[in-house]
């Protein structure tokens, strides 16, 4: 065992931003091995909160050299170092000292907590104030798990919607991890559920966020969240787009209980809210934690800025903007579905129209927002891409009413699983900009045409949508 320890200090890794101390000169070699246990004190390690470093350091004690081993992989005998760590958590350290005789016998182990996840960009509610409903809630682990009534299975299924095991979600550190070893196609092949047993009421408005890492790129997770033991009574549900390794805060602002189906689903309180993630169209082998849940009256101010939900769109007049031809010469063709419950073609006529950059659409019958294709409004069109395409695309959106969900997709004509984005938003009553950046096919494969499809399943009867001054930017 000394040999090993003797090795490894011979290729002691020193890759943080580090200052050392002058540690004592060695009196040479005697036999005694120093004891770990006894220098515990000299070992003291700090968080800055602020930005996410950890400091380690080790007090200098005559002819003891320390070894920091850092994620039980890396290895240092600096008497000062510092590490970066963005995700929160809880850390440990392993430290073990050394003399002229070789390594001590046992180590001491420090344990160290990061409170915060750095963000790029917004970074969700306040996970620590009073206010958040999730805190000091005891999440189930392993969602999915059919052994554990607490909570609803989670459901995988290979392509060809054959039913495959479902993979272990480990809660650890704060945070859900799950690897999906298999690939998946569709929205609803990868999904699960967590009931939270949280109550909340059909008369107050709620602000939701959470944070996901996705070790690869993924352009339509879904979130949802609804009553336990209904589906149709909800209130979330959106798409969202992840970049591979980059932290991403999923979040609604001011939002409302809603039924699916009106007509025949009141709307009630939540007894048991339960939050569902969906990752189909995953890539094999991927890893996504889940972290830092929150869910707050939204009538309670915990000091988070929150973004507008009207950003600034692309310049429709910009040369660059391919669809302005499509506007100008009406190279389009649309195709329109509404369906029932069944998925039958709804007997209907809806009316369009079309004037320079602007296109209308008056709703002719209710559909169920349980499914938002069951509402659709597609423009096939002559443009093309190759999978070397990067895609800017904003469009404006007026609604005479609020909906409960519309997507909006950028799509290989005849292939809708190769697409530059399939995301899904609450519309409010009035004016809203989506807006997309550097959006790249999901498939190595080209698009000899592009198609973009509205969803709008839920819209009412009557309801008068209007999409202006669509840009689609190749870069």
């Amino acid at each position: 065992m000394k040999n090993i320890f003797k090795y490894m200090a011979g290729v002691l890794i020193a890759s943080f931003a580090m200052t050392a101390c002058s540690p004592e000169d060695f009196t040479g070699a005697n036999g005694d091995i120093p004891q770990a246990s006894d220098y515990a004190d000299n070992f003291k390690v700090t968080v800055d909160q602020s930005t996410n470093y950890a400091n380690f350091e080790f007090t200098s004690a005559p002819g003891i050299t320390p070894v920091w081993i850092i994620d039980g992989a890396t290895y240092s005998s600096a008497f000062s170092l510092s590490k970066y760590y963005r995700k929160k958590g809880t850390y440990t350290v392993e430290c073990k000292v050394k003399n002229a005789n070789g390594f001590s016998d046992g180590s001491v182990v420090k344990t160290f907590v990061v409170e915060k996840t750095k963000m790029t960009g917004f970074g969700g509610f306040v996970e620590d104030s009073n206010y958040n409903l999730f805190k000091g809630l005891e999440l189930p682990n392993n969602p999915g798990n059919n052994d554990n009534p607490a909570h609803n299975p989670a459901f995988w299924y290979a392509p060809g919607w054959n039913m495959i095991d479902a993979p272990r979600c480990v809660l650890s550190k704060g945070a859900y991890t799950i690897t999906l070893p298999e690939a998946t196609t569709d929205q609803w092949q990868a999904q699960m559920a967590i009931n939270t047993g949280l109550s909340i009421s059909a008369s107050k408005h709620y602000d939701f966020s959470v944070i996901l890492t996705s070790s690869t790129a993924h352009k339509n997770v879904k979130v949802k969240i609804c009553q336990a033991d209904n589906d149709n009574i909800i209130l979330m549900d959106k798409n969202f787009a992840l970049d591979a390794g980059e932290p991403k805060a999923l979040w609604g602002a001011n939002l409302e209980i809603y039924s699916a189906d009106p007509e025949n689903i009141p709307v009630t309180d939540f007894s048991n809210v339960k939050v569902v993630f969906d990752f189909g169209g995953n890539a094999a082998n991927t890893e996504v934690s889940i972290e830092s849940f929150v869910l707050k009256d939204h009538a309670n101010d915990d000091g988070t800025e929150i973004p507008k939900e009207l950003v600034t769109p692309f310049d429709y007049n910009d040369a660059a903007n391919i669809w302005k031809a499509v506007d100008e010469n009406s190279t389009f063709t649309q195709e329109l579905f509404f369906g029932d419950d069944g998925w039958g073609a709804i007997d209907c006529n809806p009316e369009t129209t079309h004037e320079g950059s602007k296109h209308t659409i008056v709703v002719p019958v209710l559909t169920s927002a349980a499914e938002i294709w069951r509402a659709q409004w597609k423009f096939h069109t002559d443009l093309s891409a190759t999978v070397d395409d990067t895609v800017d695309f904003s469009v404006k959106i007026n609604s005479t009413v609020k909906l409960p969900g519309m997507i909006v997709k950028l799509t290989k004509d005849g292939d809708d699983e190769n697409f530059f984005f399939a995301n899904q938003e609450v519309i409010p009553a009035g004016d809203f900009v989506f807006k997309i950046e550097n959006a790249k096919l999901s498939k190595a494969e080209d698009a000899p045409k592009l198609m973009l499809v509205f969803g709008f399943g839920g819209a009412p009867e009557g309801a008068v949508i209007t999409i202006n001054d669509i840009t689609v930017i190749k870069k």
